[in-house]
């Protein structure tokens, strides 16, 4: 198997998390953003990082925990089978609410690759689910089935509708998600307040096609770029996300 550096940042994160499940109850934690689109959601998009939500566990039990896998010789020899030689790490922040790993993976090529992975502690309700990464992606990789804590579909749009109303630095991603999510399924119409969906809409305004390039598509892979580097496409995209706030609050 020919394996890109998009693809070993991504075993890299089915490996933790394989890790991270064996230690830790189902209901202590909930695989969101990206990477739930990717692996539960049959989303073309590579994610960077991973985002989990995290609860009830202590900030020094899960520093600890983490430290732990990232030291394991066992952890590397899998890394190893897909030309990862060695990880070193660092973590910027930890406090009670975040939780930030910072990660270079070093193999065969010139710079290391870099990802984060990120808890957070929300007071809002939490509401994961069980569910199995797609069979396409475990054997891409040659891994066993996968069973992890995630969020489902509804859940996943109102997380994608509150990060494009409210983040700090407007992401196409957003919108490319939030567009995947609503052909994949028949979501029910959620209900937002008339300030995100304002907020959301000002967003989607903002956002280019020039963006979406620079943050979507070069996340692609090459063959997946070709089909989707098309400005009518974005443009779909766009009134589609559009028509749905438009209708949620």
């Amino acid at each position: 198997m020919k394996i890109t550096p998009k693809m070993q940042v991504e075993v890299f994160h089915l490996l933790f998390l394989q890790q991270l499940s064996g230690q830790t109850v189902a209901n202590r934690y909930a695989i969101k953003g990206g990477c739930n689109l990717r692996f539960f959601f049959d989303s073309v998009r590579y994610s960077e990082d991973l985002d989990i939500d995290v609860a009830i566990m202590q900030k020094h039990t899960l520093e600890n925990k983490v430290n732990k896998i990232f030291q394991s010789p066992a952890f590397l020899k899998l890394l190893q089978e897909y030309a990862i030689h060695r990880i070193t790490f660092s973590s910027p922040k930890q406090t009670q609410t975040t939780q930030r790993w910072k990660i270079q993976l070093h193999g065969d090529f010139v710079m290391p690759l870099h990802t984060k992975i990120e808890f957070s502690r929300r007071a809002e309700k939490y509401s994961g689910e069980l569910g199995n990464v797609t069979v396409k992606i475990c054997q891409q990789y040659h891994l066993a089935p996968l069973r992890l804590s995630h969020y489902g579909i509804h859940e996943a749009i109102s997380q994608k509708i509150a990060a494009l109303a409210h983040r700090s630095q407007t992401q196409a991603r957003d919108i490319f998600d939030l567009y995947h999510l609503l052909h994949i399924a028949s979501p029910k119409q959620l209900s937002i307040t008339k300030n995100t969906e304002n907020a959301a809409l000002l967003a989607l305004q903002s956002i280019h096609f020039s963006d979406y390039q620079s943050q979507v598509v070069n996340f692609l892979e090459s063959d997946r770029q070709k089909l989707f580097n098309h400005k009518n496409y974005w443009q779909e995209m766009v009134t589609t996300v559009k028509n749905y706030l438009e209708n949620t609050s």
